[in-house]
């Protein structure tokens, strides 16, 4: 396993960016994999998978690769609290949790509903453990929180410019592998669409390291929210931040962005049937665990266009953001829904933790 990096590639390819960006390390490289069996089970010759569950100890996934950026700036302007959003089941408000609490800093989050799974009850439940302050999204009013000025903002998944530059550096990481031979050049890479700020990431990283690599996003809540034009925006925004630092490396071209729509489900959340197929055929041939809200109806997206496009022997490139990393440890014995705030009870309805 690879260790912690000293520093970004982004800050090696471009000096400038480390005296006007923070930054701190939190994530090591991770391993891209060929994926023989399941690439022979789909009839693809050159299938591998960005191994990104793997990006921590503490917790993987992709959220840490935000967080390097995000968290360093809430730790310079000298903030002892960050507040963040996102679904009861959030994989991001959990890591975002994770690593602050590492460095000192409350927690403060921000949730809506989403369908109920074991899995929603245990985030929630890990919540109340590491100690998160929780609010119900129908409850909650910034103006009424106390001491404005020492807490820190951090949008839903880590999506803001600053952040997108987790996934900046990302593409720069899949170059150097590329570069070494690892894996040949991705002609498609398959990533979740929800809060953009990954897939943004990429499409800003790639066109800056000179990758020719195409971005398959896979929407994964509403369209409102997960588009093609949005991840444009954002991946601007991003290079809004940092341009005047990259030498006079001109304004990428985002028109050709691609969200696939297919694979959603009634809502942000919902397990889909292709999804869980998905899910069990991963596991079954290669042994790597996905999950229904993101990862599983990005691999069921993979599976439906390559079956609908003739690549049987193009490089695909399917990018694992789960976490691999068991954080049943962070659960604090005899903690129960009845620790929580009453308006996240109803989750609790049945207990879905315990079902055989």
């Amino acid at each position: 396993m690879s260790k912690v990096r000293k520093l970004p590639l982004l800050f090696q390819e471009f000096p400038k960016l480390k005296d006007h960006i923070p930054w701190m390390p939190l994530t090591r490289v991770t391993p891209v994999q060929k994926l023989k069996k399941l690439g022979k089970e789909l009839d693809l010759n050159e299938l591998w998978v960005k191994r990104d569950d793997m990006t921590s100890d503490i917790y993987g996934g992709n959220k840490p690769r935000k967080l390097e950026f995000v968290l360093a700036e809430a730790l310079q302007q000298k903030k002892t609290k960050v507040i963040t959003y996102g679904g009861t089941g959030s994989n991001h408000c959990l890591a975002t949790l994770l690593f602050a609490k590492k460095y000192g800093l409350e927690t403060i989050l921000v949730l809506w509903d989403q369908p109920v799974t074991a899995h929603v009850q245990r985030q929630l439940l890990l919540f109340k453990s590491l100690g998160a302050q929780l609010i119900h999204l129908n409850e909650f009013d910034y103006n009424k929180l106390p001491d404005h000025d020492k807490i820190y903002n951090i949008g839903p998944g880590g999506t803001s410019p600053l952040g997108i530059l987790g996934y900046v550096e990302a593409a720069l990481e899949l170059k150097k592998q590329v570069d070494e031979g690892l894996m040949p050049e991705p002609e498609l890479i398959f990533v979740a669409a929800g809060s953009l700020g990954t897939q943004a990431g990429l499409e800003l990283g790639i066109r800056l390291c000179g990758l020719r690599s195409k971005v398959m996003g896979v929407r994964v809540t509403a369209k409102e929210f997960a588009n093609a034009d949005l991840v444009a925006t954002y991946a601007r925004d991003s290079y809004t931040l940092i341009k005047d630092y990259l030498g006079g490396v001109p304004e990428p071209d985002f028109r050709d962005v691609t969200v696939l729509d297919d694979y959603a489900g009634a809502e942000y959340g919902a397990v889909t049937q292709d999804g869980l197929a998905a899910i069990e055929l991963m596991k079954k041939t290669e042994g790597i665990q996905l999950e229904t809200t993101y990862t599983g109806k990005t691999l069921a997206g993979l599976i439906d266009y390559t079956k609908k496009h003739d690549l049987k022997d193009t490089p695909i490139l399917f990018w694992n953001t789960y976490n691999s990393v068991d954080v049943s440890k962070y659960l604090k014995r005899g903690i129960t829904y009845r620790d929580l705030p009453e308006v996240f009870h109803k989750n609790f309805k049945e207990d879905l933790l315990h079902k055989k």
